[in-house]
């Protein structure tokens, strides 16, 4: 593995993420303030619509081509890899319009039969022309992931938000005042209009990067046996779990409403922890989630070349890393979880929400971790099986429980969904690396390390609804974490324990 160059596309990645993350978040708060939570609500059981056609046009593809290229260019075998490219293209317009074309002509069916919600329907079709767009943008960004070029799909997910942002500040005051059902239209107009935007983009790089590729296409050996064992399992792991998802999601304001709630404060909940907490939760990931992203390729080139030793180095240092890094981000969002609630959406119950939730932070960052291993180590299959499990009893656990216990319900899934499919992609994981885990050194410790920090920084004198007080409180607990950290970590030296090395 060329470390310099992991390391520049990893700060690279970080970077661009980080800025579009902020505004992503910024834009869920602007989002929230202009059509509320119940708007949050109804956006997100749209998006359980899109995001199962998404999965069903582009889930495997990215991966597929990633593979493929990246062991192809390995072997010095070019015009293969362009060939790759080539019938992966072709493929994905096929399967995208296909299902557009499907997705616009069962509208009514999927937003007032299945969502239960007609106010649904106009941008379940206004999203459907997009799809294949986002699928030649996720061959597309597959490719540049195999060539290791992370600036090319970073500043293509930039002009995607972008757009989209710019697209829904327009329309909205046109729009909300027409009521939910149009207000949603300018968030999805804005989707498809960045969709498109950001493939042509990447299709006019793509071309400039894929000419200075030497070497004339070629027939591609056992293309349709490399596609049905890569590219097959990933895509019908993803369309279970967005068909179940988008089951489960469907589910849920009408358990709520069985549990006492109207339809609008059902939506509303729903809203408030789908659409604003869990964006909170998972907003840290940008600094975890590049490095399941870039080291697909590098795992895989070390397995292609039969570098055991490299495989297992790499995932050590990643699993490791990943709990290191997400064990303070679950202790400082309990910490501080209502000074996040009042500055970033001047609610309390979002910071209670966040409290709640915070634990299954662990299980999320790592689970995405070890999955970005996995896929490296052509381990699809148990992906697929891992994720149906999970989803399933994601599903059934939503059918019973929300009716008799409501919100309380919604919590115990997500809980116990993170908790199973987490520990199924672990158990694979050590199992498939021959790794021991270091209960100790990379979980106890870190625990230890972060809650002295973050128990003296809640004395604080800073009011509740500060951002300065909220920024020096998150610094802080940083900065004492990673003191006490290398404190121990030169402790344990003394004391002849095995040292956890942080690279």
């Amino acid at each position: 593995m060329n470390k310099k160059k992991f390391l520049v596309n990893s700060i690279l990645l970080v970077a661009t993420a980080l800025i579009i993350r902020s505004m992503g978040l910024a834009f869920r708060v602007y989002m929230s303030n202009t059509i509320g939570a119940e708007g949050i609500g109804l956006y997100q059981l749209i998006l359980t619509v899109y995001m199962f056609f998404a999965s069903v046009t582009t889930a495997g593809i990215s991966l597929f081509v990633t593979r493929l290229v990246t062991d192809y260019l390995a072997r010095g075998e070019n015009g293969i890899a362009k060939r790759c490219v080539t019938l992966c293209l072709i493929i994905s317009v096929g399967i995208s319009t296909a299902f557009g074309i499907m997705m616009f002509a069962f509208s009514n069916e999927l937003g007032s039969v299945f969502l239960g919600d007609s106010r649904t329907v106009l941008s379940i079709k206004i999203l459907a022309p997009s799809l294949p767009f986002m699928a030649v943008s996720a061959c597309l960004r597959g490719y540049f992931l195999a060539r290791r070029s992370v600036i090319t799909t970073s500043f293509e997910q930039l002009l995607e938000q972008l757009a989209e942002i710019a697209v829904f500040a327009i329309l909205v005051g046109k729009l909300a005042h027409m009521g939910l059902e149009y207000a949603c239209c300018s968030i999805v107009i804005g989707t498809t209009g960045a969709e498109i935007i950001s493939c042509i983009y990447s299709y006019i790089l793509y071309r400039i990067s894929i000419s200075k590729i030497k070497g004339k296409a070629k027939r591609v050996p056992h293309f349709l046996n490399k596609f049905t064992s890569i590219a097959l399992p990933v895509t019908g792991s993803s369309c279970l779990r967005s068909g179940l998802s988008a089951i489960e999601n469907s589910l849920i304001p009408t358990g709520l409403r069985k549990n006492g709630s109207n339809y609008t404060n059902a939506l509303s909940t729903y809203g408030t922890i789908s659409g604003m907490v869990m964006p909170i939760i998972t907003f840290p990931a940008i600094f975890i989630m590049p490095l399941s992203t870039l080291i697909i390729p590098e795992i895989s080139q070390a397995k292609a070349q039969n570098k055991e030793n490299s495989v297992k180095r790499i995932s050590e240092r990643l699993f490791r890393i990943g709990l290191l890094y997400s064990i303070p981000v679950m202790a400082i969002m309990i910490f501080l979880s209502n000074e996040l609630g009042t500055v970033i959406y001047n609610s309390s119950d979002v910071g209670i929400y966040i409290a709640i939730l915070a634990p299954v932070i662990p299980l999320m960052y790592l689970d995405s971790v070890v999955d970005g291993i996995l896929k490296g180590l052509n381990e699809q299959v148990s992906y697929l099986i891992f994720n149906f499990i999970d989803s399933v009893i994601r599903v059934i656990l939503t059918y019973f429980l929300l009716p008799i216990m409501g919100i309380k319900g919604f919590i115990i899934v997500i809980f116990v969904s993170e908790s199973l499919n987490t520990s199924l992609s672990i158990w694979r994981f050590l199992k498939v690396v021959q790794l021991r885990l270091k209960i100790f050194e990379w979980i106890i410790r870190p625990l230890l390390c972060v809650a002295l920090p973050c128990l003296l920084i809640i004395m604080l004198p800073f009011k509740q609804d500060s951002i300065l007080g909220l920024i020096i409180k998150i610094l802080l607990s940083c900065i004492g974490y990673i003191l006490l950290l290398y404190i121990t970590r030169r402790n344990n030296k003394r004391f002849s324990v095995q040292k956890l090395r942080i690279e």
